[in-house]
């Protein structure tokens, strides 16, 4: 039977893990009654994973092994299983069972029965989470996210290393030649994809075997932020709204110093009470300006007073936090000018991911 679901495992020195991984995420998929292959693509390991792989296809197990010589990496070898893949869906998943690989047949179908294009395992969004982690890799693991979510709000583990798509949506792509270690952010980035959804799972630390992460893989994961922001895509539409959000608050300075003028010299009202005025309005001129400018055309189904009640209480909070940091960089020795610079950047960066995530953010179906 020709099969419909590709499953692609990149391995490098697995041998402590691929055939049971392989027999394990075979068990689930057959008695699912999904026709299936599992592609092995190894960056020539210098133990006895090759082997193993080998022992397996011999016993008749549907596994495909696929050897790569030259640019080793984690996304160019997941590349080489997609092009290699014979199914119409392709699962991405490790060679340690890390993954919650139950729930590859849900993965399946949901593309399959919903037309969507990616689905991807979330770690982050409820019911996920994350096991036996050493605290270094927490940090990194969130500071990831984070940055990625900049780009790709409407996720909430834009970096996972599980997930499925169509693989025509990647090979319709041109010119996609990803590097790095998170190549779910190419695809969020570069493929021209209309519908994903997530569903939780719980990563669990590999109990065998060592971990693939080094100081330059973090290196690489920021070069591939930058080329993705670069990119004519997704991200760079992000960009753009970043950019159009700090120019509405340029306008909303505006605004705010002309209505406090008025009010203190036209009709003489004391400054406490004409500085609140002023700033209440700027921020429904600002409101207005992000909602049919920066984020018009966002998919959000929240009603305009729900939208105003939420920019009006985050702005409220960037302007505590901008006082916050103002206090507590002058207590430190700091001039006022640079820390009230510095209060302002990190309020904006707050007002800005808060308000996209909160009151513009996008309705992406979940499981």
């Amino acid at each position: 039977m020709h099969p419909d679901l590709s499953i692609i495992i990149p391995t490098f020195n697995e041998e402590e893990n691929v055939q049971n991984t392989i027999q394990h995420i075979s068990h689930i998929v057959r008695s699912n009654n999904v026709s299936f292959e599992i592609i092995i693509v190894d960056d020539s390991s210098t133990d006895k994973t090759q082997e193993m792989v080998i022992d397996l296809i011999a016993r008749r197990y549907p596994v495909v092994l696929v050897t790569r010589t030259k640019d080793p990496g984690l996304s160019q070898s997941v590349m080489a299983g997609i092009e290699k893949a014979r199914g119409s869906v392709v699962v991405v998943t490790d060679a340690d069972l890390s993954h919650s690989v139950e729930l590859i047949p849900t993965m399946y179908n949901d593309i399959k029965t919903n037309n969507t294009d990616i689905v991807i395992g979330s770690r982050y969004m409820p019911g996920g989470g994350i096991e036996d982690w050493p605290l270094k890799r927490r940090l990194i693991s969130c500071g990831a996210t984070f940055l990625s979510k900049i780009l790709f709000p409407q996720t909430t583990d834009p970096v996972s290393g599980f997930f499925a798509v169509k693989k025509d949506l990647i090979l319709s792509t041109p010119n996609l030649r990803p590097k790095g270690y998170k190549i779910l952010l190419e695809f969020l980035g570069k493929c021209k994809w209309n519908k994903i959804t997530e569903l939780p799972y719980t990563f669990t630390n590999r109990k065998l075997g060592n971990s693939k992460l080094k100081t330059t893989t973090i290196v690489d994961f920021l070069k591939q932020l930058v080329d993705i922001s670069l990119y004519p895509g997704r991200a760079q539409d992000e960009i753009k709204k970043i950019v159009k959000f700090g120019v509405v608050g340029l306008i909303g300075i505006g605004v705010n110093m002309a209505f406090l003028s008025v009010f203190k010299e036209t009709f003489l009202l004391p400054l406490v009470i004409s500085s609140f005025a002023a700033i209440e309005i700027s921020i429904v001129s600002n409101f207005l300006m992000n909602d049919n400018f920066t984020f018009k055309g966002t998919n959000c189904e929240k009603s305009f007073f729900h939208r105003l009640f939420s920019y009006n209480s985050i702005c409220v909070g960037s302007m505590l936090i901008n006082v916050a940091t103002l206090m507590a960089l002058t207590f430190v020795g700091i001039n006022y000018l640079i820390a009230n610079a510095i209060g302002i950047c990190v309020g904006y960066i707050w007002n800005f991911l808060m308000n996209r995530r909160i009151t513009w953010a996008e309705n992406l179906p979940k499981f």
